[in-house]
């Protein structure tokens, strides 16, 4: 595996603390030590100031350095899915797609050969996988899981 795209909202930023999650950043750093291309991929449904407010909490957490690519919109993931991969060169195969949602970014990394992770935790831990988006590849409840898998 080459790349890790990541949702925002309660993947790597806890809306309900108004914060990251105490091991975003270690878990970014081990990635980028690991050498994994990482990308953010999110809907922002609340449109164009929620997208303004999560660049500002990028700018000052300084996390862009870790990213080499971060898109937001405010209602089409699957096109920023698709987007990323192209502009990235990546194939679908060679992404994890990390997400709290299985009816979104587990569903679509399912249905596009990419390996998900469902962090299963928060507003939507009960958003249980069925027949449509199958289950995903790995479930994990904190971010920091992702250490044992990748």
């Amino acid at each position: 595996m080459k790349a890790v795209i990541f949702d925002w909202g309660r993947t790597l930023y806890n809306p309900e603390e108004g914060a990251l999650f105490s091991d975003t950043k270690s878990v970014l750093e081990y990635l980028k030590l690991k050498n994994y291309i990482l990308a953010i991929v999110a809907l922002a449904t609340a449109g164009q100031s929620k997208i303004t407010e999560r660049m500002s909490i990028i700018e000052k957490e300084n996390l862009a350095l870790y990213f080499v690519s971060i898109k937001f919109d405010i209602e089409n993931k699957d096109k920023m899915y698709e987007e990323t991969l192209f502009e990235l060169g990546l194939k679908h195969e060679d992404v994890f797609i990390v997400d709290d949602r299985v009816m979104r970014g587990i569903t679509w990394g399912n249905k596009n050969g990419c390996k998900t992770i469902w962090v299963q935790n928060g507003k939507f831990a009960n958003e249980l996988p069925d027949e449509y988006s199958r289950s995903p590849s790995y479930t994990i409840t904190s971010i920091i899981q992702l250490q044992d898998i990748l």
